[in-house]
């Protein structure tokens, strides 16, 4: 006989088993906070701009990015046609921005291109007025995701912008404000890798030396 799950009370650290569902999913990356961008391609008419927070530093030699785009997404087929694509990472102020580009109903073509204020960057990408950073890339290749659309570009241009501002930050559907840290920072990509977290744990353990 197949044995029954335990009941999660009877465990020490319980888990509420939600299975394998798009619901699940969802509601468990609801808790992984993340920051917010807005993604572009595409001049005048063709410009379009939309939300996203699933994008990643992929590589620093060579330099690649990677941002996911859902295939119907109006934001999909322009990344394919312009072969480029900016990232937009959005400062804590910018919260309406996030809203008007996350909305269905959000502009395309010189409208998107107002909004964003920041006029047109080396990939002729669109790019917001008052980002934190601007990521520029050529597209290097598409990969098929489910739903989803993974493309890889290679980083042909970074921009930052005032980097005083905080981030604007996702978290279970609100964007909440982070409280400033009064002790020493550690700035770095890539602490998902074995070589960048042993390079920061590193750098602590040195700062507590001295």
């Amino acid at each position: 006989m197949p044995s029954e799950k335990p009941d999660k009370r009877d465990s020490k650290y319980p888990w509420d088993v939600r299975g394998a569902s798009a619901d699940a999913l969802r509601g468990a990356m609801s808790h992984f906070p993340t920051g917010v961008t807005v993604v572009t391609s595409g001049r005048e008419e063709r410009a379009e701009g939309m939300t996203a927070n699933a994008v990643l530093s992929v590589s620093l030699d060579p330099l690649l990015f990677l941002v996911s785009v859902h295939k119907d997404a109006r934001l999909n087929p322009r990344i394919q046609e312009e072969k480029a694509f900016a990232v937009n990472v959005l400062a804590d102020d910018q919260e309406g921005l996030s809203r008007l580009f996350s909305s269905p109903e959000r502009s395309s073509g010189p409208r998107a291109v107002h909004s964003l204020g920041g006029g047109y960057g080396t990939v002729g990408a669109p790019l917001a007025a008052g980002a934190i950073a601007a990521i520029e890339c050529e597209l290097e290749t598409v990969y098929a995701g489910g739903d989803h659309d993974l493309f890889l570009g290679r980083v042909v241009e970074v921009r930052l912008g005032d980097t005083r501002k905080g981030p604007l930050v996702f978290h279970e559907g609100r964007y909440p404000t982070l409280k400033a840290d009064s002790g020493p920072g550690d700035s770095g990509a890539f602490v998902d890798s074995v070589r960048g977290f042993d390079a920061r744990m590193g750098r602590i353990k040195d700062r507590r030396r001295g």
